[in-house]
């Protein structure tokens, strides 16, 4: 089976949605799916949880490519509550949510070995040659972030995309270190450079399973996340898969057309 981990609230479903049709597209191998949530609506009525019948609707959509694909949903809101409390990450832009990852050491039942994914994640090829890759006394591989490599530091890594050797992780404590410098200390992107800071052994994805700017032939997952254009002025671009318009008239891409068909079916599937 391929392990995935994907983290959020409620209001990450359109992304997990479009993210697991495009999986299925290409990759026909029984998926092994982990959504990790939080219900923080006490703090802001916006951070509700992803529910079971989201969850059990998109365990639909992946059964019906292979009948052995599966979703386990888990609430870690006592852990992060009993950990995070008093964080200065708790209301940035990014919101909390994005700390979630770093409490999947603390989830009985992951695999050894298991992606992470953003939910602003599109896969463009198959991805079971990521498994391929030998984690041996490392704790994650990521690829290198586009704009944290030239405002940051020359290797800082982005964290949308994570091949997690979660064994190793929980033998060195990597992510408690890092769930550590997000409780006490305030930063632009939490645990994204948390995880810069406190890793010890990493590897490096090749850009083709994290590409931050442009579809390419040889792309196996786009990460539709926030960029920044020089041209004809300085500006941001961030255009998340599901506002399909923009996909056409900012990106012009027109590569993930049939997903995103398959995707406003379904929406309009619940709507009814």
């Amino acid at each position: 089976m391929i392990p995935l981990l994907y983290c959020g609230n409620e209001n990450v479903f359109d992304g997990m949605l479009i993210s697991l049709l495009s999986i299925t597209k290409y990759t026909k191998t029984p998926l092994d799916v982990f959504v990790l949530t939080m219900d923080l609506s006490d703090m802001n009525e916006k951070w509700r949880p992803v529910r079971k019948d989201q969850t059990d609707y998109l365990e639909k959509i992946i059964q019906r490519v292979n009948p052995d694909s599966v979703i386990h949903l888990s609430d870690v809101s006592d852990l992060f509550r009993s950990q995070m409390a008093g964080s200065p990450n708790l209301d940035t832009s990014y919101g909390p949510y994005t700390l979630v990852r770093l409490f999947a050491d603390e989830v009985s039942g992951l695999p050894g070995k298991i992606l992470y994914l953003d939910t602003d994640t599109v896969a463009h090829d198959d991805l079971t040659p990521v498994f391929d890759i030998d984690m041996t006394g490392c704790e994650y591989a990521a690829a290198i972030d586009y704009l944290g490599r030239i405002f940051i530091r020359y290797d800082y890594q982005n964290a949308g995309v994570l091949l997690l050797n979660m064994d190793f992780i929980k033998q060195t404590g990597f992510f408690g270190r890092a769930r550590e410098c997000c409780r006490t200390e305030k930063m632009a992107f939490p645990d994204q450079s948390a995880m810069n800071r406190c890793r010890s052994r990493k590897k490096f994805l090749p850009v083709k399973y994290n590409e931050q700017r442009r579809l390419h032939k040889d792309t196996v997952i786009q990460h539709f996340c926030k960029s920044i254009r020089l041209f004809p002025f300085y500006h941001t671009i961030n255009v998340k898969p599901w506002e399909i318009e923009r996909i056409h008239s900012v990106y012009h891409i027109h590569a993930y057309d049939d997903i995103l068909d398959r995707y406003t079916v379904c929406k309009r599937q619940l709507e009814h």
